[in-house]
């Protein structure tokens, strides 16, 4: 009897949601062609064919890949086969037609309209439940707070 490890599982799923959400910053196309390259490799190879082909869509769409043949091509293979398959073995919490912002402590999506809380120093978007902590990004600011500027208080004797 064969015992299925759901850790690995849990763990590719969750590397094909990061590598997702890295498509969505704010990269040069260079680098964003890299990040599209890889979504587009784990998710095809973790079996989620519908994901694999609007990376590799996204990938062609990039002007500055023009000199650039072998991924290209790598692409457009991509999108052939994954066409034919039409499915997605693992749901992952991303969805791509939808802006969201990534919460800063647990790497999840915040999607538009949804409730979140930012620092006002740094400008992380964290969930609300963590309003009047610490910010773990710039670890100078409280999340939540309503300010004008930096604000420093000293203590005078």
């Amino acid at each position: 009897m064969r015992i299925k490890n759901t850790n690995v599982n849990s763990s590719g799923q969750r590397q094909m949601e990061l590598s997702a959400y890295f498509t969505h910053c704010n990269l040069q196309p260079g680098h964003l062609a890299l990040a599209l390259s890889l979504a587009m490799t784990q998710a095809y190879k973790g079996g989620n064919f519908i994901n694999a082909a609007a990376f590799a869509r996204r990938l062609l769409e990039l002007p500055d890949l023009v000199g650039q043949n072998d991924i290209r091509s790598r692409a457009q293979l991509v999108i052939r086969n994954s066409e034919q398959k039409a499915r997605n073995e693992h749901a992952l919490n991303y969805d791509e037609r939808n802006p969201f912002d990534i919460e800063c402590t647990d790497l999840q999506p915040i999607y538009r309209g949804s409730p979140s809380a930012s620092c006002p120093y740094c400008r992380s978007v964290h969930s609300t439940k963590m309003k009047g902590s610490l910010c773990v990004t710039c670890n100078l600011a409280v999340i939540g707070v309503e300010t004008l500027g930096l604000v420093s208080q000293s203590h005078s004797k």
